[in-house]
């Protein structure tokens, strides 16, 4: 029990931790890759301002002279090195006049560029900035109308590769997302240890309440058997006569055989809440099993009016559990249903298998439990109904123990009723 509390606590801890760094490391990501192609997109338009005006001397020598359309004039400033210009900076240029008409580009230029309508925009008198992908590769494109006098006499645009940004993004988030993991892995392991020793104060606790409970119950067991021995010769012996003394000596078998019951099931609850309870996992006959069940309690269901039958499943169901852990389930789940069921009513067993589980369903015609008791039937002495505290002979810790018990076999116990029909307790174990 106190185990799973540690790996939840550990869970709720690496969730924590992996909410934080995941946002600190995404705003962090984010700001230096906004960073990155920031500084290039600065870089590219220093560069447009220093192109702009052998742009605009191209477009007045090209007016002038009435060049043809294309004139290798930009691509001579690009490999030339002229205004800041080399092929190691592998940005490309583009130059159009004021009809639109391509009067410059770069040599060895990918198809596709220039882009027509950044052109366009940029002899409106718009500047614009665009991603294209070209051959597999990301470009970042810048457009600007190139202004002489104050009015538009063309435009110009300039094309550079970013591949090396997008490379450096690249690894900036495999460093991130690496980082990440690594900082939820030592998450993981700082928070078990360290809910490991914020629970260390409170398995000594457990483990002194546990050796209590059992020594506490061992240590009962001496006297109570002394005042039942005793108990037992004053009825035999005839020395009580009167009505009511006799009444008083049977008020004390009554009391010692409730704690009696008592100290069984408290000794029956340390084992099972031990860090390792004893058990021995091997291949049970469910169906032989219930079966002896049901032929154990008879006396008990006779004593009470109670039928029990047993329907035998149409083929063997095994599943891996402790015998002896199973049997007790079985027992406190058909006590139940024969000491808290109608007199005259029923209750049956049913083995069965269910989706490559072994299932064991214990019936009843009983009153049933109301829904707002039956979340809390497996409390430990919680009963639904205080006036029956003594009469059955129950202490309020057989569905806790069964329940804890299931748990224990690696299985689950479910019940499920409804007010006068009755109430069905399902076992739910792995098939073997």
């Amino acid at each position: 029990m106190l185990g799973r509390v540690r790996l939840t606590l550990t869970a709720i801890n690496v969730l924590v931790v992996a909410v934080v760094v995941t946002i600190l490391l995404v705003v962090t990501f984010l700001a230096a890759s906004r960073a990155i192609r920031a500084n290039a997109d600065d870089d590219l338009e220093a560069a447009a301002r220093v192109v702009e005006a052998p742009v605009l001397r191209l477009l007045v020598f090209r007016h002038r002279l009435d060049r043809p359309p294309l004139d290798p004039r930009i691509s001579e400033i690009a490999s030339t090195g002229r205004g800041g210009f080399g092929p190691d900076l592998g940005r490309f240029v583009f130059a159009t006049d004021a009809s639109g008409r391509v009067v410059a580009a770069s040599l060895e230029s990918p198809d596709g560029l220039p882009i027509a309508a950044d052109l366009d925009s940029a002899i409106a008198g718009k500047t614009t900035w665009s991603n294209v992908t070209l051959g597999g590769e990301p470009y970042r494109v810048l457009t600007k109308p190139a202004m002489l006098l104050g009015e538009v006499a063309g435009a110009f645009q300039l094309v550079e590769p970013r591949g090396a940004q997008a490379a450096i993004i690249a690894t900036l988030r495999n460093v991130f997302g690496i980082v990440g993991g690594a900082g939820l892995v030592f998450a993981a392991g700082a928070g078990y240890l360290l809910a490991g020793r914020a629970m260390r104060p409170v398995n000594i606790a457990m483990d002194r309440q546990r050796a209590f409970v059992a020594d506490a119950a061992h240590e009962l067991r001496t006297p109570l058997a002394i005042i039942r021995a005793n108990a037992e010769a004053l009825d035999m012996s005839g020395v009580i006569g009167g009505t009511e003394d006799a009444q008083y000596l049977t008020e004390i078998n009554r009391e010692a055989d409730y704690l009696s019951s008592l100290i069984s099931k408290l000794l029956q609850m340390a084992k099972l809440d031990s860090d390792a309870p004893e058990i021995t996992l091997r291949p049970l006959d469910l169906g032989e099993l219930a079966r002896d069940v049901c032929r154990a309690v008879q006396p008990l269901a006779a004593e009470h009016s109670i039928s029990v039958t047993w329907e035998a499943p149409s083929e063997p169901v095994t599943a891996s559990a402790d015998p002896v852990l199973l049997r007790l389930i079985l027992l406190s789940l058909l006590d139940n249903a024969i000491k808290y069921n109608t007199p005259g009513g029923k209750s049956g067993v049913e083995v069965s298998r269910s989706s490559g589980k072994a299932v064991v369903r214990i019936t009843d015609s009983g009153p049933g439990i109301p829904p707002e008791h039956l979340e809390r039937v497996f409390e430990r002495f919680y009963r639904v109904d205080r006036a029956r505290r003594r009469d059955g002979g129950g202490v309020g810790l057989g569905l806790a123990i069964a329940h804890r018990a299931a748990s224990v076999l690696g299985g689950r116990l479910e019940l499920t009723s409804r007010p006068g029909i009755g109430t069905i307790a399902t076992v739910t174990l792995e098939a073997a």
